[in-house]
């Protein structure tokens, strides 16, 4: 798939106005300068959503929801980027172009989706056959019925060599479709020739977010191995990526208020026969971070199901990894526990659609989990105990980006450890160990004031980005260390190029980086205090000074340790340049305003 050009991207977002967008869904109610309604992403009474049209930004001080307008359509339709590009397009008449020439995107046959369509409505069929009343039989025996079996496209594959000739005739002599059915996982070739890779199987389709059928799973009726065959990764499947369910679950719930992870097909099947119409399964591989930003694009509540030994717990740690990063924005992520020797689908059964509904509403919250695992491994009665606990958090800590959730995780952990909040964050910021100080090292030293420097300009400029354009001599901003200048100069390139570019086009400059674009998301919506206000260029004006400073002692340090150490000699240009730091060096800095 060729990607949008940013230029188009910016473009868009220029001639769009977040308020009208907003307000042909949501109705909007001016308030000061800005507009104000209920948070359509979470439950509340008094309005805490407020959209800029300045900034061309919205952020919800309730939950924590923030945005520029394809972020805003992205969370409010549910759509993918591209989709999303694609509904703000067309709503102003405008045609998505596609950059065929970026790398690393293969162009996609898109006749393979028919090819699949084909294939799926094949193995329905055979349901209605001789060959396929076994298939029937068992799927009744699962309890499920046929209009659920309808609802999921669930098929059956009869034990033979040669199905898809019987879909395509000219299999035999078609090359291309041959290639085509190898490209999308259907056919194996071997040596001379090629057979079918499912055979006498109940066939699961597996659908992309637009319904198109993208692959199978197919699990055996009687006993042999494996029980459950997937179809191989294809130019239109990546198993990382895709979850099973998920497309139907949007289908029958327009707004759904969790979703459950579930472990296999018949788990999702099963439970959509007992009204569960909210379940997904992951398709033979762990909850990646794909999967968890896919699904809180439909949700903000996910309830991970696990088995209950420790396999299952395992499971759930390698789970919370990738899940404490994606807490944001009202999030919640918890975990569901099953017994041994049960699964979601067996459950449901045993205890009935009142009880498992209950089960899953008491599911464990991550974070309370994650101390009680942690908790598990120290002795919480100890001093040296409560300590080792802090040790341990430490690094699942550092995972949690989102100020609001770090609040929580370090409120919860400093009760565990029978310590002040306060204390804690000093303890976890501490670096693990002090290496000795070298004269290399020296300079580092001042990186904390450096960053804060920088995090505030970061902040002024995204907050408004128009105080960039007094900014003009910027360039010695790549000589300093570390990534944060770069990012400034960068910010500031940016607005010079486009003078009356806003904090919702701006921050779009970073949303394929999904770490960066939240960091910089969350110094767009930082509220100032208000005696902080009104003086914004001079402030930015100061931290442009105090970064140059820097830039010039490392500068000077640099030329010092050459002609000190290093046995070469200064050029006459560099003994000028030395000389003139020098004074600059014993000059007091000044402040402006």
């Amino acid at each position: 798939m060729a990607l949008i050009p940013q230029q188009f991207i910016q473009e868009l977002l220029a001639r769009v106005d977040i308020v009208d967008l907003i307000d042909s869904r949501l109705p909007l109610k001016k308030a000061g300068s800005n507009y104000k309604a209920c948070c359509p992403f979470h439950g509340e009474k008094t309005p805490s959503f407020s959209v800029s049209q300045d900034k061309q930004f919205y952020h919800c001080f309730g939950c924590g929801a923030h945005g520029n307008a394809i972020g805003f359509i992205m969370e409010y339709d549910r759509l993918e980027f591209p989709d999303a590009v694609e509904e703000l397009a067309s709503s102003l008449g405008m045609e998505v172009p596609r950059d065929e020439n970026a790398p690393n995107r293969p162009k996609v046959d898109v006749s393979l989706y028919d090819l699949m369509e084909k294939i799926a409505k094949f193995y329905q069929r055979q349901l209605t056959t001789p060959q396929g009343k076994p298939a029937v039989e068992y799927l009744k025996k699962r309890g499920l019925s046929g209009e659920i079996a309808k609802q999921f496209g669930i098929g059956f594959v009869p034990n033979e060599w040669r199905n898809l000739e019987k879909i395509f005739p000219k299999l035999k002599s078609d090359k291309k479709l041959q290639q085509q059915l190898v490209d999308c996982g259907m056919l194996i070739k071997k040596d001379n020739s090629s057979y079918d890779r499912f055979r006498d199987r109940i066939m699961f389709p597996i659908k992309d977010k637009r319904g198109r059928v993208i692959a199978f799973g197919g699990r055996i009726i009687d006993q042999g191995e494996p029980k459950y065959l997937n179809s191989p990764e294809t130019p239109i499947f990546h198993k990382s990526n895709e979850l099973y369910g998920l497309y139907e679950a949007r289908q029958a719930n327009r707004k759904l208020k969790r979703l459950l992870i579930v472990e296999g097909y018949m788990d999702v099947v099963a439970l959509a026969q007992f009204g569960f119409t909210n379940a997904v399964a992951t398709l033979g591989t762990a909850t990646t971070e794909s999967h968890l930003q896919q699904l809180f694009r439909t949700t903000r509540e996910l309830v991970l199901c696990f088995d209950g030994d420790r396999a299952g717990r395992d499971a759930a740690l390698r789970a919370l990894e990738h899940g404490l990063s994606q807490l944001r924005d009202g999030r919640e992520i918890k975990l569901m526990f099953l017994p041994d020797g049960e699964d979601p689908d067996s459950m449901v059964r045993k205890v009935g659609q009142e009880a498992f509904t209950q089960q899953v509403q008491e599911a464990t919250p991550l974070f309370e989990f994650l101390l009680e695992h942690l908790a598990s491994q120290v002795d919480l009665d100890s001093v040296s105990g409560r300590g080792q606990l802090v040790h341990l958090a430490k690094p699942y800590m550092e995972k949690v980006t989102d100020p609001i959730y770090h609040e929580f995780f370090s409120h919860a952990l400093a009760k565990k450890a029978q310590l002040s909040v306060e204390k804690l964050e000093k303890i976890i910021a501490q670096p693990e160990e002090k290496p000795k100080t070298t004269p290399r090292q020296q300079s580092t030293q001042k990186s904390g004031k450096t960053n804060k420097t920088i995090q505030l300009a970061l902040t002024l400029l995204l907050q408004q980005p128009s105080l960039g354009l007094a900014i003009n001599n910027f360039a010695w901003l790549k000589t300093l260390p570390d990534k944060g200048p770069k990012l400034l100069q960068q910010l500031l390139e940016i607005i010079h190029r486009n003078p009356n570019i806003t904090t919702g086009t701006l921050l779009e400059h970073w949303r394929e980086h999904d770490k960066l674009y939240q960091r910089l998301s969350q110094l767009a919506i930082h509220q100032r205090e208000e005696r902080m206000r009104g003086n914004e260029q001079a402030e930015l004006q100061d931290c442009m000074k105090q970064l140059l400073r820097q830039a010039q002692t490392q500068r000077l340090d640099y030329l010092r340790l050459k002609d000190e150490q290093s046995g070469q000699k200064l050029t006459a240009t560099e003994k000028s340049e030395y000389q003139q730091l020098l004074l600059l060096a014993k000059q007091k800095p000044q402040k402006s305003g």
